[in-house]
């Protein structure tokens, strides 16, 4: 398919020289339509390229990736604490678009998208099976599970949410208390001044926005396996193919390209709201139907574990490389949360205004922290449970598709008749509203004179991206498989993280600048 002919037509009807920022827009795309040419035609380099990529990336910079998750999170945790705390995004005056029931709906969905669905089952499985040789921990055992459900909360906790809130909080401050563009660029006024908004704020917006592309490609991939994995067992005509990933994917980017179109106050809000009640739902049955009593122990044995060995684990990198742990799954989660960062940081930042910075942070860190580390301990419990307990080889599932491990466990609740269709409907709607919000920043970022008054980008571009994204992810599903995904992740997030050391710089400049502006009061 000739993305970049069908975005064409769409922007030719429909958007106006004025409103379309042509560099940022077509920059990006033609790179992203170049990249899917190039793994069409050529698979073999492509997948060559890209594994020279990641050995770097992996060899040089794991040590960038820890310490600046870090960074993020003491920065995070001084706003909250100091006076800046107190500043109202928008001014004194602002009033809040959203109520705090659906801004935490909205936040809460875009941030966990399908990941929290997904990997708080397989990542422990595969993370006892084959546990970090570095920290001595033998395959299977008590230590091993337990490492597993703590590596959990490092890999999906604070770290990773203060990575993703940062440049949004900035941002926020940014464009409405400051007045600064629509743009990228705008994290970066506090340190760079008007140069921020110049040729460097197209950069980073180039940048983030081909980098995300990448993100979204393996997230969107990730629910693609669940649902057709999922179809297969409810429906065991339905095979999980390249056919029907495709089909799929037109379909849920077809209803996301909808809801974006319909604005944030109908399609993505009622959206949210529905998937956080399931995704709350869900996890009361399984805590129920589960091992509750093992639930309860087990996870509070391993929050403990987390909290004795948080920073020694946040800056794990395996230097010796025994087995590269870290890189499979700690500093490729930090790296992976580094390129959502900046393109979340437009929409979390939009719809944040009227709160204080400390509401922010509830809203957009602590809160969701909770919801994962509550999801996490249930789902991950109940699967290292039946690994080690129950007699249901889940590790060995795996093998067959990643996907396969979920439904197996699934299907050995009690209920499980009513749970795993509810779960699929679960993973269906969370595969939107993530796509929903990302697609709005995403043709946001690329529409010129966007105000606090007129933040709705063209149809025409939504759509452009939506098609663009669905593209890609069958492209890096149907071609490059998961690992591949992940590699692709992995170029993207390098040259993002510089975005995200700018960002905390710039927030260390807010906070100076909150005794003397009137703007910051």
């Amino acid at each position: 398919m000739n993305t970049k002919s069908l975005s064409t037509q769409y922007c030719s009807d429909s958007i106006s020289n004025k409103e379309l920022n042509g560099i940022v827009f077509w920059t990006p795309f033609s790179l992203i339509t170049l990249s899917v040419i190039i793994g069409l035609i050529f698979p073999d380099i492509f997948g060559a390229v890209v594994t020279t990529g990641q050995t770097f990336i992996l060899k040089n910079f794991s040590w960038l990736f820890s310490i600046t998750g870090l960074f993020c999170l003491v920065l995070i945790g001084i706003a909250f604490f100091s006076q800046f705390g107190n500043v109202v995004i928008g001014g004194k005056k602002a009033k809040p678009v959203l109520s705090k029931w659906q801004w935490f709906s909205i936040t809460l969905c875009t941030t966990i998208a399908i990941n929290i669905l997904f990997w708080p089952i397989v990542e422990p499985l595969q993370d006892m099976l084959a546990p970090p040789l570095a920290l001595g921990f033998e395959a299977n055992t008590y230590g091993a599970a337990k490492f597993s459900l703590a590596s959990m909360y490092m890999n999906w906790g604070l770290v990773p949410y203060s990575i993703n809130a940062l440049p949004a909080l900035v941002f926020a401050i940014c464009y409405y208390n400051l007045k600064r563009p629509f743009s990228l660029g705008s994290i970066l006024y506090p340190l760079l001044g008007e140069r921020a908004n110049g040729g460097l704020g197209k950069v980073v917006d180039i940048i983030s926005l081909y980098a995300l592309a990448l993100g979204m490609g393996t997230s969107l991939g990730t629910g693609v396996l669940m649902l057709s994995g999922g179809l297969s067992k409810l429906f065991p005509a339905i095979e999980s193919s390249p056919k029907t990933w495709g089909i799929l994917i037109i379909i849920v980017m077809t209803i996301c390209i909808v809801s974006s179109v319909s604005g944030l106050m109908k399609g993505m809000r009622i959206l949210s709201e529905l998937n956080a009640k399931l995704l709350f739902g869900l996890m009361a049955i399984v805590f129920i139907v589960g091992p509750t009593v093992f639930i309860l122990d087990f996870s509070v044995e391993s929050f403990g574990s987390f909290v004795a060995h948080f920073f020694e684990r946040c800056l794990f990198t395996d230097s010796f490389r025994v087995d590269s742990w870290p890189q499979k799954w700690t500093v490729f989660s930090f790296a992976n949360y580094m390129i959502w960062a900046p393109i979340s940081a437009l929409f979390l930042g939009r719809i944040s205004k009227g709160y204080t910075v400390k509401e922010f942070i509830s809203v957009n860190v602590l809160l969701p922290m909770v919801c994962v580390f509550i999801h996490a301990s249930v789902f991950s419990s109940t699967a290292i449970w039946q690994q080690l307990v129950g007699g249901i080889d889940l590790q060995g599932s795996i093998a067959t598709g990643i996907d396969e491990a979920v439904y197996i466990l699934l299907g050995s609740l009690p209920l499980a008749h009513f749970i795993i269709p509810v779960f699929l409907f679960a993973v269906f709607i969370s595969f939107i509203t993530a796509a929903d919000s990302t697609t709005n920043a995403m043709a946001s970022l690329t529409t010129k004179n966007l105000s606090v008054t007129n933040q709705e980008a063209p149809p025409a571009l939504k759509v452009a991206w939506g098609v663009m994204i669905g593209t890609l992810a069958f492209i890096m599903l149907a071609f490059s498989g998961l690992d591949g995904m992940k590699t692709l992740t992995y170029l993207g997030g390098a040259p993002i993280t510089l975005v995200i050391i700018g960002s905390a710089f710039s927030l260390i400049k807010l906070i100076q600048m909150q005794k003397e502006s009137d703007l910051l009061q």
